[in-house]
């Protein structure tokens, strides 16, 4: 399937029990390639540190179709692949794949769904989608405590504080030329574990 619009994430876990240190959004339109393509690309990325084996990583894909207002189909394709949440050559390595294949993706579509670098007040509300749902943290428990832009690199430099004590970031338009692009990520509180599923939630 080739959809409309497209919803790429790729997060960096240090284990599936607990939320990313960092995730990758990138949203497009007109994407021309199928959903198997897109899957293919993204999981060269789990290969970027040149180990015999690739780190560890899921994907899963979901599509559908919107009739809500003006109609269309849509595609949401998330990745996590395992990365040291300390940084280092790695991590390097994963970044720069992660910002390859996002390029080549971009170069496939129509364009960015943003088609120019949002205000400052737009970029909030990016930033704070994206760590709603990544990070599963309400708007109001978020307070702005830096916010930023960098004409020359046409990008937002937005920071949170969290009432728990974590900290949260995010980069809107993280690689110039698409202003969609977006990286979050978060910090302190050992970064709390995700709930886990209630399998009563999906009785029938």
């Amino acid at each position: 399937m080739r959809a409309q619009e497209s919803r790429i994430s790729v997060a960096l876990v240090s284990d599936l029990c607990h939320y990313p240190h960092e995730v990758w959004d990138l949203g497009l339109d007109q994407l021309d390639m199928f959903t198997e393509e897109v899957l293919e690309e993204l999981h060269t990325i789990a290969w970027a540190e040149g180990n015999e084996y690739p780190n560890h990583s899921t994907m899963s894909a979901k599509t559908g179709q919107h009739n809500w207002g003006a109609s269309g189909s849509f595609s949401e394709i998330i990745m996590e692949v395992s990365s040291n949440a300390g940084g280092g050559v790695g991590a390097v390595a994963l970044t720069a794949a992660i910002k390859s294949v996002y390029e080549k993706l971009r170069s496939r579509a129509y364009g960015d769904v943003w088609r120019s670098l949002p205000s400052a007040d737009q970029a909030v509300e990016i930033a704070k989608s994206a760590l709603r749902r990544h990070y599963d943290v309400a708007d109001a428990r978020l307070t702005v405590i830096r916010s930023e832009m960098d004409a020359e690199a046409q990008r937002h430099y937005i920071e949170f504080s969290h009432e728990d004590g974590r900290k949260f970031g995010a980069t809107v338009g993280a690689i110039k030329g698409m202003p969609s692009c977006t990286r979050v990520w978060a910090e302190g509180a050992d970064l709390v574990p995700r709930p886990i599923p209630d399998p009563s939630t999906h009785a029938n």
